[in-house]
């Protein structure tokens, strides 16, 4: 892990070298980047911590404005509310807007807004919090739809015409509304980073001399 920790931000250096010998602009009308990557996130409120796979699609209006929309899956799921219930199913879709700061660069920083929905499931756990070796049960509960909203901030480093580098921060809010005694909250801080693809899908045409 350390290995790990320490090789990381000298692959970050030999990208932004890349970036700076190519004098193009990447970030213009008819951007399309994606991404797939894994997302800890930490509910505070009912101290669960879970692992999201998260991919995204996000097409670029302008070099300000651009459409995107995101697929969450909840990998697994830690922890448990101060009631021993625990989250079983987490999915939601998300679709929004983030504006971008304008650079000279290819540096692209962003703030982002999204509404969405999720499909939520949970279940009462007897023996969550108990270290003894009793046989305890648990209760499912039906799963539910529910709302979502969320905000970040983030960035995209274009270092070369077909991939970027990205980090993101982000809030989520929402609650599991559902037939249990007392609903889990949503309400959770997910940090990604990672390597994603980008293409232009129409070519500008270029204007006369």
């Amino acid at each position: 892990m350390l290995k790990y920790i320490l090789l990381t931000p000298l692959v970050y250096i030999s990208f932004f070298g890349q970036a700076q010998e190519n004098e193009s602009q990447f970030i213009r009308k008819h951007l399309v980047r994606a991404d797939a990557s894994i997302v800890p996130g930490y509910i505070f409120k009912d101290n669960l911590q879970n692992v999201h796979l998260n991919g995204n699609l996000e097409y670029y209006a302008d070099n300000k404005i651009s459409i995107r929309g995101d697929a969450n899956y909840m990998m697994g799921s830690t922890g448990h509310t101060k009631d021993s219930m625990r989250l079983k199913d987490y999915f939601s879709v998300m679709l929004g807007t983030s504006f971008h700061i304008a650079t000279n660069n290819h540096f692209d920083p962003y703030f982002i807004l999204q509404p969405g929905i999720a499909y939520t499931s949970s279940y009462y756990d007897s023996k969550a919090g108990r270290s003894d070796e009793s046989e305890g049960y648990k209760k499912y509960y039906t799963g539910t739809v529910t709302p979502l909203a969320s905000a970040g901030l983030g960035f995209n480093y274009y270092f070369q015409r077909f991939a970027h580098l990205f980090l993101e921060t982000r809030y989520v809010y929402g609650n599991h509304l559902s037939e249990a005694p007392s609903p889990i909250s949503l309400q959770e801080l997910r940090v990604t980073f990672g390597l994603g693809f980008n293409v232009f899908v129409i070519k500008e045409k270029k204007r006369p001399a």
